[in-house]
């Protein structure tokens, strides 16, 4: 039998998933009956027999999943047996296929190839052609028709080549699309139409990657490397098409100096002896600008001059000095944080100067999942902006988030280690530490000892009692656990329950999901077990006891009748912190000796906690007499100096009072935002009832 196109999408959505996925999850993804979703699985489970391939199970409680012996063999053969494998794409599937083909293979891009390249009727790919010529005007190029030779794209080469990136960024988003990848593969690839010959040179121009890694002493993340492969294979069919790249020469002359340069003259000379293709220095200059822009897993920073890091190493400093303030945390190992985010500013600084585009998955769950971080990391951003002359996209902002958050909810360990772990992850080291310091506080006794990616990992023995990675990887002698990037409560929960299946014998304590699961059954009979569980977790919103989530209250929680002051004036900055903080102390939330402990933070390392003009938060660490997360709020209509500056004067005095460096940080977040619009600073420092500062509050935190 052979599979029809529904049932191969089928496949390969289980067949991509790192965890198990409930039924209600394909229903919703195929738009199809559970009855149609069950009939298929039928099907597909006789054709995986009929190919000597363990069938589709079923895991309780979690969904249904391929065994490893199957999606290895699967993984395997892919290339060979699933190129083919065609559904009903999506609109933005279709986009990018058909810019692809306009793109990658101009002699045959006609109707008649779009419509065999899509699966799509003639009105359909119109309407796509429409929105595609629309959005390559924008960016300065024309599409137009010709006759007798098909559709022909006219513009700038580098606009082009702009266009090429911004394609792969896309599709390795999206890491499902692995029709598209292919069928992107093989346009950039050049030469013979055999897929094995294209393959070779696809891993020729990843060795001669990994020799330029050896040189610059670094080492690139998995995905950069696929990246990159496919852009210098499509840099030698353009080459090929006499399509060239112009590069200003300034900027060559810059480019000319750093070590990249030289790695990719390594690359083009073998390239050349191989395959007789003659880089000309721009394409070579290029190249350069895609590696310094490339994500890395690991740099060694001993190899760099203090010159060539001094400006970054600078706004760097400064981005952490105002994610400390404005967080109102300390970093314990600040010099660490400063090393890890150099590791990736320093890329990002070049991609934002050479216009390199980057794939990010991550973006909208790191958004969606961490958004005071995000939020305090996007007023941070400025630094950069200012230092590279571009607005940061949200996308890389979104990356710097992971390094900051995973920094914020390290936790000084006082559990003895009971397991040793590693991580390996092909996004970089950003999204590395954030999912170890995730699974350290979720896992008592849990240390990650190593991070490293897929190629690192397939070249060692490691040595470890479990191995949690973010991609599909077959196990060795060590257990492996496969999770996302980003927990979410339900895969908490996941890994939660495996860890206790791979080292405890005895069966861990229902949680309070199971519990009311067993409640249900006595008086009812449950059709679909997985689902009603998995909606009753999300319902409840928790967890095993190890792994319920630290509740951040809103800004209206804290700031309310009882916390918010009125004065007049006050004799000194002293007085102002005392009289701001006397709410916190008669309800308990701190010690009297906080107090003290803020004023003499300010004596010591100055007015600091002068955030913005007419506004201080001050503040001390939890530990100097915190006993619950607190905030108070003091508005005086003369001004108070922290300093003989004008810059260092304060009308609001915002005392808060954290137990840790994160509980706060949602509604320390929803504070900057309300203090961000000057004309609401206006109105609180004209406020005289806590009724009008409630009001502003309340606005801030419903928006």
């Amino acid at each position: 039998m052979v599979l029809d196109k529904r049932r191969a999408h089928l496949l390969s959505i289980i067949q991509l998933s790192n965890d198990p996925i409930p039924t209600k999850d394909l229903v919703a993804k195929m738009n199809v009956s559970q009855r149609t979703i069950y009939y298929d699985l039928d099907q597909i489970n006789s054709w995986l027999e009929d190919q000597n391939l363990d069938p589709i199970e079923t895991k309780h409680g979690e969904g249904l999943y391929l065994p490893d012996t199957t999606k290895s063999k699967l993984n395997l053969q892919k290339d060979e047996s699933f190129d083919n494998w065609q559904y009903q794409l999506s609109k933005q599937e279709r986009e990018v296929l058909i810019k692809s083909k306009i793109l990658l293979e101009e002699q045959d891009a006609s109707m008649q190839s779009f419509m065999d390249l899509t699966s799509m009727s003639r009105g359909t790919v119109a309407k796509v052609l429409k929105v595609i010529k629309e959005e390559f005007r924008q960016a300065g190029l024309t599409l137009y028709y010709q006759k007798g030779s098909g559709y022909r794209l006219s513009g700038p080469e580098e606009t082009k080549r702009e266009m090429l990136s911004d394609i792969l960024a896309v599709i390795f988003s999206h890491p499902e699309w692995q029709n598209v990848r292919n069928e992107v593969h093989r346009m950039i690839e050049p030469g013979d139409e055999d897929s094995s010959q294209e393959t070779d040179q696809r891993n020729t121009v990843k060795n001669l990657l990994f020799e330029a890694e050896q040189q610059l002493g670094l080492t690139l993340t998995d995905e950069m490397v696929e990246i990159l492969s496919l852009q210098i294979l499509m840099i030698m069919k353009r080459i090929q098409s006499e399509k060239y790249i112009v590069v200003e020469e300034e900027e060559k002359q810059v480019l000319k100096q750093t070590e990249a340069y030289q790695a990719s003259l390594l690359i083009t000379n073998k390239l050349k002896d191989l395959w007789d293709v003659s880089f000309p220095d721009d394409e070579i200059c290029f190249i350069t600008m895609n590696l310094l822009g490339s994500k890395v897993q690991h740099d060694d920073f001993s190899r760099y001059t203090e010159r060539e890091l001094s400006g970054l190493r600078e706004v760097v400093q400064r981005m952490i000095s105002d994610f400390q303030l404005y967080s109102a945390v300390v970093f314990d190992d600040k010099k660490g944080l400063e090393e890890n985010l150099i590791f990736h500013i320093k890329p990002t600084y070049y991609r934002l100067k050479y216009g390199v585009k980057i794939a990010n998955d991550l973006a909208e769950s790191i958004q969606e999942n961490y958004p005071d971080i995000f939020h305090l990391t996007k007023r941070v951003m400025k630094h950069l902006e200012l230092y590279v002359g571009e607005q940061i996209p949200n996308e890389e902002v979104a990356y710097i988030t992971l390094h900051f958050g995973g920094w914020l909810t390290k936790e000084k360990k006082q559990v003895e280690t009971k397991y040793s772990a590693i991580i390996v992850c092909e996004n970089g080291i950003g999204t590395s530490n954030m999912l170890r310091t995730q699974l350290e506080n979720l896992i008592a006794g849990l240390n990650v000892t190593k991070t490293m990616s897929i190629r690192e990992y397939q070249s060692i023995e490691p040595e470890a009692d479990v191995i949690f990675s973010t991609n599909y990887i077959k196990a060795k002698d060590i257990p492996v656990i496969h999770v996302p990037a980003i927990l979410t409560n339900l895969e908490k929960e996941q890994i939660m329950r495996r860890m206790n299946e791979l080292f405890h014998s005895k069966q861990p304590e229902k949680d309070s999901t199971d519990l009311l699961m067993d409640v249900i059954e006595q008086y009812a009979t449950i059709h679909q077990k997985d689902e009603l569980k998995r909606e009753l977790v999300q319902l409840l919103d928790q967890n095993t006891p190890l792994t319920k989530e630290l509740r951040k209250p809103m800004l209206n929680e804290l700031l309310t009748e009882k916390t918010i002051q009125f004065k007049d004036h006050v004799s000194s900055w002293e007085e102002a912190i005392e009289t701001a903080a006397q709410p916190l102390v008669d309800q308990e939330s701190i010690k009297p000796e906080y107090i003290q402990a803020m004023i003499d933070n300010v004596k010591e390392t100055g007015p600091y906690i002068v955030i913005a003009p007419r506004i201080a938060i001050p503040h001390a660490r939890p530990e100097a007499g915190v006993e619950k997360l607190g905030m108070s709020f003091l508005r005086l209509k003369e001004p108070v100096y922290f300093s003989d500056k004008e810059k260092h004067r304060a009308q609001l005095v915002i005392v808060l009072a954290a137990i840790d460096n994160q509980t706060h940080l949602k509604a320390l977040a929803q504070l900057t935002e309300l203090l961000s619009d000057e004309e609401n600073v206006e109105r609180l420092i004209e406020a005289n009832d806590a009724k009008t500062v409630i009001e502003l509050v309340n606005k801030t935190v419903e928006a």
